[in-house]
């Protein structure tokens, strides 16, 4: 997996390709998909460093509940010359009544090493209410700093806001090489009737370091049933 995200520009550009081929076919098609493409960029105020990110996330479920998703993404940190690229897949299901429970594999290119993230998660959707958590134990492929991964995200946007919504969460990587760290979140979103959304969030990390990321997603069919969770993803401009 990992020698494959080392060329993830390639498969990535061909998955926003076909991301943007489908999102203009008839209803039928977009009740089929559901996800979206995701465009950021980030500041870490202490560090003066910017980042800039995209990424994708498209699957579907079945009428009997399961579901797929798929998660690409590649990114950049000035300071960095390397690009950061990502994958996961989510297996899932979705009993009814705005219950989601998952599984996941994720692997990411993520200096100075690369790990891969195996885990559960958990998603409960009640119409203007959102809310999820994970846990994965990782594996770091180029030494033995194994550790986890966890946090919680819940989001807030009732038809009478008329597009605007609010989010936020925590999350907390252990065992890393350079140590633990964590991060903790506010934002605010706004959702245009064409199926776009922008958003800003604020951030203040274990180092009380303060990080802003701006984004701009397009939505295919109902989004994507769980977030993505890779280091750029989940930590923005740490």
């Amino acid at each position: 997996m990992i020698r494959l995200m080392k060329h993830g520009l390639r498969p990535f550009g061909a998955a926003i390709c076909g991301a943007l081929a489908l999102a203009a076919p008839a209803a039928e098609a977009q009740r089929a998909l559901q996800g979206e493409l995701s465009f950021e960029l980030g500041r870490n105020q202490e560090k003066s460093r910017n980042y800039k990110h995209i990424a994708t996330s498209l699957g579907t479920t079945f009428d009997n509940g399961v579901g797929l998703q798929l998660d690409l993404s590649v990114g950049k940190f000035e300071s960095v010359i390397s690009t950061q690229p990502a994958a996961a897949v989510h297996v899932y299901f979705a009993p009814g009544g705005g219950w989601a429970l998952g599984a996941y594999l994720s692997g990411e290119d993520q200096r100075p090493g690369n790990y891969v993230h195996l885990g559960l998660e958990a998603g409960y959707d009640a119409g203007p209410f959102d809310l999820e958590a994970y846990a994965a134990y990782r594996d770091d492929r180029a030494a033995s700093s194994d550790g986890s991964r966890y946090g919680i995200a819940a989001a807030y946007a009732p038809d009478s806001w008329n597009g605007a919504g609010l989010f936020g969460g925590g999350h907390v990587d252990e065992g890393l090489p350079g140590g633990d760290r964590s991060i903790a979140y506010l934002g605010t979103d706004y959702r245009f009737g064409n199926n776009t959304r922008l958003s800003l969030m604020a951030g203040r990390t274990d180092l009380s370091e303060t990080v802003m990321k701006l984004s701009y997603s397009i939505t295919f069919g109902d989004g994507p049933r769980f977030s993505r969770r890779d280091n750029m993803s989940t930590f923005g401009p740490y």
